[in-house]
């Protein structure tokens, strides 16, 4: 089994911001919704960004396996980003990253 989980997921920020928000705002963003559903217990929980799309405001996060329902209740619950509405969507997990790179539900054969 792996030490770590990977998450990809994606901000929709609604309204949708003028601005696109970076890295570095959407890892705070996600330290914020671990801080606030398990305070300074979640907030000392790793969790990397290894990949970011800021056009798409979507990433691949990579925490401990151990720490994964955590990571993903607190996005899953949080609602909110600088006044406005948002919401996470987790689009695939994978205790493997190479699993991340295929999706057995668009995937066709040819």
């Amino acid at each position: 089994m792996s030490d770590y989980y990977y998450l990809d997921v994606s901000l929709e920020v609604i309204p949708a911001e003028k601005e696109k928000v970076s890295a570095v705002y959407f890892k705070n963003h996600v330290m914020q919704s671990m801080k606030i559903l398990f305070g300074e217990v979640g907030a000392s929980i790793p969790v990397d960004v290894l990949k970011y799309d800021i056009e798409k405001q979507r990433a691949v996060l990579r925490c401990p396996a151990e720490s994964y329902v955590k990571l993903h209740s607190s996005l899953t619950l949080r609602g909110d980003y600088g006044g406005s509405s948002c919401v996470y969507k987790v689009h695939q997990t994978s205790p493997f990253l190479l699993s991340l790179l295929s999706n057995s539900r668009t995937y066709s054969h040819v």
